[in-house]
This record gives structure tokens, sequence and C-alpha cells, in this order.
């Protein structure tokens, strides 16, 4: 696999990492006192895995040599992207408040961050990229 090419994966994978922060945002679920209606409790704690995991899941794009790893970053781009559709689907059904953040932020960044994933899972199934994973 061409070296930019990785790259290229590597930093769509890592521009999500912030999504580890919104295990802060779990206390403002209604449940829990908070404003935010409590669908959003699901797509908030699995974007906090899913942001942990992503220099893990970088270390398997740049040391893994096998199809197990193929089909892990496989599997993980994919949950990333699914999670990502989740909160989507929160969003129109339920409006994060005002005062967390605009109705226009959340669709534009969750959007954004949406075809990040989708275009690394793309990148993945190149045959440069395959080849490498299935020696």
């Amino acid at each position: 696999m061409p070296v930019s090419l990785k790259w290229t994966i590597t930093l769509l994978m890592a521009a999500t990492v912030s999504r580890a922060q919104t295990i802060l945002f779990l206390p403002e679920v209604a449940a829990f006192g908070g404003p935010a209606h409590n669908a959003w409790f699901g797509p908030w704690f699995s974007d906090a895995i899913i942001g942990f995991l992503v220099p893990v899941m970088i270390f398997v794009l740049w040391k893994g040599i096998s199809p197990r790893a193929w089909g892990a970053l496989i599997i993980y781009n994919s949950l990333g992207a699914f999670d990502y559709s989740q909160g989507l689907i929160t969003q129109f059904f339920h409006p994060m408040p005002d005062e967390m953040a605009s109705a226009i932020t959340v669709y534009l960044g969750i959007g954004v961050f949406m075809v990040f994933q989708i275009t690394a899972i793309m990148l993945l199934f190149r045959k440069t990229v395959i080849s490498q994973f299935f020696r």
C-alpha cells in the first residue's frame, strides 16, 4: 500500500478522535438531570468508545498485516459510520438542546465525520490496501 494512502486513511480516522469527548456529555441526558433527551445516551456512549479506540485502530492500520487486521479496520469504520447515522437520526427525532449546540452544527459536524468514516471504508477496499493485509 502506498504510504500516502496509509496516511490518508490515518488522517480520516484520526479526525474522528474528538468523538471521545462525548463521554463528558453523558451527564447531560435527562435521566441524569440534564437538558438532552435520553435518546442521546446511546450515540454519545458509543461515540466515546469508538473515539477511545482511534489510536488502537491507527496502530492496527500501520502494523497489521493479516486479514483479521483488515477486517477489524472495516468493522471499526463501519460501526463508526453507523454510529454517526444514529446521531443524525437522534438529532432528527430528538434535537439536541440549543444551549448545547445548534441544529446546523450537529447535522454538519456529524455529516462531515460520517463522510470521513465512509471514505476510509472505501479506501480500505482498494486492491493496493487489501493486498497488504492478504499476503
